[in-house]
């Protein structure tokens, strides 16, 4: 991971995110089967909501099979929620429900809450990708780059990235953009490469948007543009991307002077300092004093109040911290 030397010892943090939905964002593209909980700032179900599923799963509806098991895995439904979340998923996925066949391939990946099993969770991917599921061609992709659970084919991979990147799919386009600007598994093509991601971006998760600004901000295949990276790295900082934060924070330091954006940076820079990333998190404390000294004590008290209130803010199951 590499990072461009900004401000004295301070550093950016430039390394492109790693591939998007990859089975660190678990539950970042399941969204589109759940009715109960939202991408951004989920609540808890009803206790009416969660009846009327009940009586539907026990009907055998895969969908509401489905949103149970997702539902128990973010721990909305309690202990025998979470208990009940994979038999729930299971017989989803019996039932060809796409949804509940990449969650538990994902979770088989992962060896979360069963035990770790590659091979089996590529079949739950397979049989959802030949169904057309375009979040498992992407992850299967991934997972044919590194050959964990099938077979090493990159050129393999490229193609199937492909294939869910001309369908609309964005962390499929922001992969294989990222694939075309390192020149890995492809030949280097950094125009190419930015259009994808940008692409990827428009529709996609926070990492998305994270990465185009990183591409506006650095010019890498596009023209450098700080007024747009600034803007890019704002919705995917909203939207919970710690690298997107703390790039936002720095930016501000080092192309405005004015109150108002000494006050945001130092508010993203103290939502970072709270961030599970420990490289970054000690970055951030680090940085703080650069910013306070331009700020007057209330401007301080109110961006940690800001700061504050941002972390308290209901964060879904499905969301991305990166």
């Amino acid at each position: 991971m590499s990072a461009a030397t900004l401000l004295g010892k301070y550093s950016r943090y430039t390394a492109w995110t790693c591939f998007v939905a990859d089975v660190a964002v678990l539950f970042s593209t399941t969204v589109a089967f759940s009715t109960v909980v939202s991408a951004e700032g989920g609540r808890p179900p009803t206790p009416g909501e969660v009846a009327t599923l009940t009586t539907r799963a026990n009907a055998g509806d895969a969908s509401a099979q489905f949103q149970l098991g997702v539902l128990g895995l973010g721990n909305w439904l309690g202990d025998k929620g979470r208990l009940n979340a994979i038999p729930r998923l299971k017989a989803a996925a019996s039932a060809k429900h796409n949804g509940a066949a990449y969650v538990l391939g994902m979770l088989y990946i992962r060896g979360i809450l069963i035990d770790r099993d590659p091979v089996k969770g590529v079949r739950f991917l397979q049989a959802a990708a030949n169904r057309g599921d375009l979040r498992s061609k992407n992850s299967l992709a991934l997972l044919m780059l590194r050959g964990d659970g099938i077979k090493k084919d990159p050129a393999a991979a490229v193609a199937l990235l492909s294939v869910a990147a001309s369908a609309g799919f964005p962390e499929a386009q922001t992969n294989l953009g990222l694939i075309y600007l390192r020149g890995a598994y492809a030949p280097r093509d950094e125009i190419r490469g930015a259009a994808l991601v940008r692409q990827g971006a428009a529709t996609g998760p926070a990492v998305s948007q994270y990465n185009y600004g990183w591409l506006l901000e650095t010019g890498t295949g596009v023209a450098k543009d700080t007024a747009a990276a600034r803007n890019w790295y704002a919705r995917a900082a909203e939207r919970g991307s710690t690298a997107a934060q703390f790039n936002l924070a720095v930016l501000l330091v080092r192309t405005s002077a004015s109150a108002a954006d000494s006050f945001a940076a130092l508010k993203w820079l103290l939502v970072v300092s709270q961030s599970r990333d420990p490289a970054l998190r000690e970055r951030a404390k680090g940085f703080v004093p650069s910013v306070t000294k331009k700020l007057s004590p209330d401007d301080i008290k109110r961006a940690s109040q800001a700061a504050v209130e941002y972390l308290k803010r209901p964060r879904s199951i499905m969301s991305s911290s990166r």
